[in-house]
């Protein structure tokens, strides 16, 4: 059997993101159709309800948007789970949106700015490692 390593990496980082939803009380769930949506988050104490597309950097996209979708995408070390249209308001700002890329429907970025990081901060998960150690604490309490 071949590996495909680009969808290990995707398997990998979807447990990633949805280790760190659910030490903030969310659970997940998988569509059967990934129809822009690969899974959701739901917060069952306060409702709150996230339709979350994983990217392996912050990403826009035409087909996301006015659909309440979230991206959770990394930088660096660290996790992010932020509204796509607040998203897009940010690449606007910096001009994204009059790119030849945007105008095909999508805009990625490898490296951002420290203001844009600055911007996606509030949405920022705790690091994994830091989450994993709490729960080994708990465990052994």
């Amino acid at each position: 059997m071949t590996i495909n390593h680009s969808q290990v990496r995707e398997v990998i980082n979807r447990n990633t993101v949805i280790s760190l939803a659910l030490e903030q009380g969310f659970n997940a769930f998988l569509p059967v159709y990934d129809g822009g949506v690969d899974f959701i988050l739901y917060r069952e104490s306060d409702r709150e309800l996230r339709k979350v597309q994983l990217k392996s950097r912050w990403t826009i996209d035409k087909k996301y948007m006015n659909r309440e979708i979230w991206v959770a995408f990394p930088i660096a070390d660290d996790w992010y789970l932020m509204p796509h249209d607040e998203m897009y308001k940010t690449g606007e700002a910096d001009g994204i949106t009059r790119t030849d890329s945007w105008k095909n429907g999508t805009y990625s970025r490898p490296r951002l700015s420290e203001a844009t990081i600055g911007q996606c901060a509030r949405y920022r998960f705790a690091r994994i490692a830091e989450v994993a150690a709490k729960a080994a604490d708990e465990e052994t309490e």
